[in-house]
C-alpha cells in the first residue's frame, strides 16, 4: 500500500487503513484486529505506549494517539490473520514517522505487508463469497440500503436454512452476521459523508433511523462520534 502523495486513508474487502491525527476515542469494542503504528508517543486504556500495538477483537479499549496509522481487519481475513499471528512481535515497533509509506514502516514483516496489498476473501463457499461481493458494493460508492439483508432473508437466497446460514457464515469469516452486517453499514455511512452526502442522509442510506442512531452506534463501535472521525482521519 503505497501513501506518498496519495489518500491516507483505505476503505476495502476485509479491512479499513487509515492515518490520523487527533484521535482520542472513549471506550468501545469491535470484532476485528486491530493494529496501532503511532507517530508519537500515545496511550492505550490510559497507559504509555511507545510502540505499536494489537487490539484483539471484541477487547475493550480506549486510545489517545496524537497522530499515526490504524489498521483494522475482519478476523478471517488474510490481515487479520496475520496480524493474529504476529501479535506478540509487533509492539517492538519503534514510533513511525509522520505520514510515512506505510509498506515501509512494515517492512521487517513481509507477510504483514503482502497482506495489506492482497486481502482476498477467505470464505469457501461460493455463496459466502458472492454475498461478501454484494456487501462491499458500497465501497465503489453503490452502497445498498439494507432493506433485505435479516439473517432468514440472505439464507433463504442462498436456499439455507437461517441457523445453517449463521453457523456458515461464523464458521469461516469468524464473526457473526449481525456484527459483520453493522460493520459493513458503518463503513457505507462513513463513506458517504466522505463523499458529501450529509449526516441524515447517510444514516438513512446505511439503515440507521437517523443520525443520532448512526452516531450513538460509531461511539459504541468505534469510540467516535461521524464527525469526530473525518476530521481525524480527513485526507491532507
Amino acid at each position: 500500500m503505497n501513501t506518498n502523495g496519495e489518500s491516507k486513508t483505505l476503505f476495502a474487502p476485509g479491512r479499513v487503513v487509515a492515518y490520523g491525527q487527533s484521535i482520542d476515542a472513549q471506550a468501545h469494542k469491535h470484532p476485528l484486529w486491530q493494529l496501532c503504528l503511532p507517530s508519537q508517543a500515545s496511550q492505550l486504556n490510559q497507559k504509555p505506549i511507545n510502540g505499536a500495538v494489537v487490539i484483539k477483537p471484541n477487547q475493550t479499549h480506549q486510545l489517545n494517539m496524537p497522530k499515526g496509522w490504524i489498521i483494522l481487519a475482519e478476523p478471517q481475513s488474510v490481515l487479520g490473520q496475520v496480524i493474529a499471528e504476529i501479535s506478540i512481535e509487533i509492539p517492538r515497533f519503534k514510533p513511525c514517522e509522520d505520514d510515512s509509506d506505510l509498506n515501509q514502516v512494515l517492512s521487517a514483516y513481509p507477510s504483514l505487508v503482502y497482506a495489506l496489498n492482497n486481502n482476498d476473501y477467505q470464505a469457501r463457499d461460493d455463496r459466502l463469497r458472492a454475498l461478501l461481493e454484494n456487501l462491499d458494493q458500497c465501497l465503489a460508492g453503490e452502497c445498498l440500503k439494507p432493506d433485505s439483508w435479516r439473517a432468514k432473508q440472505v439464507a433463504e437466497a442462498m436456499f439455507l436454512s437461517e441457523s445453517r446460514f449463521l453457523h456458515l457464515f461464523r464458521a469461516q469469516l469468524g464473526i457473526a452476521w449481525r456484527p459483520y452486517l453493522l460493520w459493513k453499514r458503518l463503513i457505507c455511512a462513513l463513506l458517504a459523508i466522505k463523499r458529501g452526502q450529509s449526516a441524515t442522509q447517510a444514516a438513512y442510506q446505511a439503515g440507521f433511523s437517523d443520525s443520532a442512531h448512526l452516531s450513538h452506534t460509531l461511539s459504541r463501535n468505534l469510540g467516535m462520534t461521524s464527525k469526530q472521525l473525518l476530521l481525524s482521519f480527513k485526507d491532507s
